[in-house]
């Protein structure tokens, strides 16, 4: 399992000096959070992790990152790379000391990285749209270009939340076998692409 370690003070990761301490306590007044763990891995390059389990059904972690650069304890919106990397915990995660312990968190990191393809970066505007709403929906950080929206714990009734959110945010009847039939993120976003060109043409 991958190593992970409570820090006891301030740690630099990425060249920004933090405190998972106190990180930990800010996420934990978020009305949305109703446990959290902020951990580093061992070795190098050390990574920031913070677990999150859900109060109720949403959990945006774009919230949780503004909360916590609110409280000075991450760079804002624009600025050096995000901290910490979150793992969403299951709603029942919170009800189970057994999800919090050293193991369990190393075993929910390892689930993640298990379901996660290796990252590459989205660069075209309906890539880093559909990015965010994923991200949105299911509660994971950095979503990449070969991620699967069902990989990830997406389900039928989350795709139909991408639907609504591409006809609001874009003007665009997507079929649902078109979300179905194209859950790589890449993929997904060269059909909406295809489903804008032939709106276009009409």
């Amino acid at each position: 399992m991958t190593p992970l370690v409570r820090p006891s003070g301030p740690v630099e990761i990425q060249g920004v000096l933090t405190e998972p301490a106190e990180m930990e306590r800010v996420l934990l007044e978020h009305p949305s959070v109703a446990r959290a763990a902020v951990r580093t891995t061992g070795g190098e390059p050390r990574r920031l992790i913070a677990f999150v389990a859900p109060s109720g059904d949403a959990l945006s972690l774009r919230e949780l990152r503004e909360h916590l650069a609110d409280a000075k304890l991450v760079p804002g919106r624009g600025q050096a790379a995000g901290l910490p990397e979150f793992v969403a915990m299951t709603a029942r995660a919170h009800r189970s000391d057994a999800a919090w312990t050293a193991d369990g968190l190393a075993g929910a990191l390892e689930d993640l990285a298990r379901r996660r393809a290796p990252y590459a970066a989205p660069a075209g505007p309906t890539e880093r749209y559909l990015a965010d709403v994923w991200e949105d929906l299911l509660a994971v950080d950095a979503i990449g270009l070969d991620d699967d929206f069902f990989s990830l714990g997406g389900h039928s009734l989350l795709a139909v939340r991408v639907r609504i959110r591409l006809q609001r945010d874009l003007g665009l009847e997507v079929p649902p076998e078109v979300l179905f039939e194209n859950s790589v993120l890449r993929h997904q976003a060269d059909a909406v692409d295809r489903v804008r060109a032939g709106e276009a043409a009409h």
